[in-house]
């Protein structure tokens, strides 16, 4: 056998020794049991993949006296007392067989308990041996559907793989109760871990594609994503089932044609799949010697590795520059038998949707900065229309004095204060005529002319909100005050009326 090395042999493997055991392997099922309590009540067990035996042991321990268990394994199980054992590949219809020959041989109608500890070989093809070993758990559920008595328990183990929410959900469908666990005998370096599925649910009928593994398993691979180079993606994901072959060559390069023409990949996707962009093939060189590829360009493309943001987004405008420079002039290509064909190989809405996608992330900064100082201006100016550095729709804003009753003291100030009230009004116009100006002259600064009347349709809104506030506040105010100084007027003069008329005229004109 296998050469056990000594960092292997722990202490459940003196153990297993010391008891009789013929694994370590036997005290994961004693844990699992301990817990679960699932071979106490067990009249008959099933051990799939069962070799050397150890599980077959605690089984027969641990089951109620003369239960019926049985081992089934490809490797020839050596006897053991009070158990059954069978030298068959649990994958074949030959296995099934033999298992229900020896049930009616023993008057045996179904399991209590089946327990799965297999795994294939292990090596050093991991993604192959943890597929292999999820298949292997399906055929275990399928041998445990065929055996398995109404309300029995299913015990399995699995890798942490790919594939372990596809078998997690094929048990939950069968059992009424599932669970995963880690025994504390399982190696904490080990990949194993064990589901406890316990009351089984007995179907009349299962979906052929329930216990399908090409269809059970059929997950399209994530594709992998290569290296941001432009840094959007802030959070890297850890590559937890490894790398492609090739990403981690130290130098892997790229032909600045495929990089130019190519249109399989994005640029960007180019950018990060490759360490340096090559002009030695033939397709190259007219690229190469183009005057948009200065010297400058050619030591970027030497090493990508070591280039910033500000270097990527260079190569990348020289991409587009050269591209369509050598595009401009259709090419042109011979037959085997002379004539002359004439490509295009590409068109300017291509070009103008490729850089409009390169340089879109800068574009909405920009944008997002001139709203806000397009909002800004447009605030300020509807201070400056209403006069007041303060918001205008707030309460209790201007000046309290200004329609106070105390500043009319008769007729004439009565008269002055309606003189300047309609003056401001002019003069409101004038405000207005030269807001218009102003608005006009900052006409420019706006990013368009459709945002020019988004920000116009807010200032009015938002002068005309003002205004009707102000009118419903003050406006019964100065009405009535104006009543009342329209009232003191009139009793003035109708005082002064009747004194004139009680004084004699002929005292001021005695000639008369």
């Amino acid at each position: 056998g296998k050469a056990k090395g000594k960092q292997r042999q722990d202490k459940y493997y003196h153990l297993a020794k010391e008891q009789g055991y013929r694994s370590r392997a036997a005290f994961k099922l004693l844990q699992l049991d301990a817990r679960f309590r699932f071979l106490p009540t067990a009249r008959a067990v099933l051990d799939l993949c069962a070799a050397p035996g150890g599980w077959v042991q605690v089984a027969v321990n641990h089951a109620p006296v003369g239960a019926f268990v049985v081992g089934v394994d490809l490797v020839p199980i050596r006897p053991i007392r009070g158990a059954h054992s069978l030298t068959e590949d649990i994958t074949t219809s030959k296995c099934r067989s033999a298992v229900r020959k020896l049930m009616d041989s023993k008057g045996v109608a179904s399991f209590d308990v089946v327990l799965h500890d297999g795994s294939p070989n292990v090596g050093g093809a991991w993604a192959q041996e943890a597929t292999t070993q999820s298949a292997l758990v399906i055929d275990a559920v399928r041998l445990a559907t065929m055996f398995l008595a109404p309300k029995g328990a299913f015990i399995t183990k699995v890798f942490r793989s790919q594939d372990y929410n596809a078998i997690m959900f094929c048990l939950k469908q069968l059992f009424e109760k599932v669970e995963v666990t880690k025994p504390n005998a399982s190696r904490g370096t080990s990949a194993e871990i064990y589901i406890i599925c316990l009351k089984y649910k007995a179907p009349a009928k299962i979906a052929p594609e329930l216990l399908d593994i090409k269809h059970l398993f059929n997950v399209e691979p994530e594709k992998k994503m290569p290296r941001d180079v432009l840094g959007t993606n802030k959070k890297d994901k850890r590559q937890r089932e490894g790398y492609d072959d090739g990403v981690t060559v130290l130098r892997k390069v790229g032909q600045a044609s495929d990089f130019i023409w190519s249109d399989a990949q994005t640029p960007l996707e180019f950018l990060g799949s490759v360490t340096e962009i090559s002009f030695d093939d033939e397709a190259s060189v007219p690229i190469k010697n183009h005057e948009f590829t200065t010297d400058e360009i050619k030591n970027l493309c030497d090493d990508l590795r070591v280039l910033d943001k500000n270097s990527f987004k260079h190569i990348l405008k020289w991409r587009i520059r050269i591209r369509k420079a050598l595009s401009s002039s259709s090419q042109v290509t011979s037959k085997a038998d002379g004539t002359v064909v004439e490509t295009k190989v590409n068109d300017d809405d291509q070009l103008l949707q490729e850089m409009e996608d390169l340089t879109s992330f800068i574009d909405r900064k920009k944008r997002r900065d001139k709203k806000r100082q397009s909002r800004r201006r447009a605030k300020d100016k509807a201070r400056k229309a209403t006069g007041m550095q303060i918001d205008a729709t707030e309460e209790g804003y201007g000046d309290p004095d200004l329609f106070s009753i105390k500043a009319i003291k008769g007729g004439k100030d009565l008269q002055a204060v309606e003189s300047a009230e309609y003056n401001a009004e002019d003069g409101s116009g004038d405000s207005e005529n030269e807001a218009t100006q102003t608005h006009e002259d900052s006409d420019e600064e706006m990013d368009s002319d459709e945002e020019q009347q988004r920000y116009d349709a807010q200032l009015e809104e938002m002068l005309d909100e003002a205004y009707e506030r102000f009118v419903t506040k003050k406006g019964g105010e100065v009405k009535q005050e104006r009543k009342r100084a329209k009232r003191i007027n009139t009793d003035a003069d109708t005082d002064l009326l009747e004194v004139i008329t009680v004084i004699n005229p002929h005292e001021f004109c005695p000639h008369v």
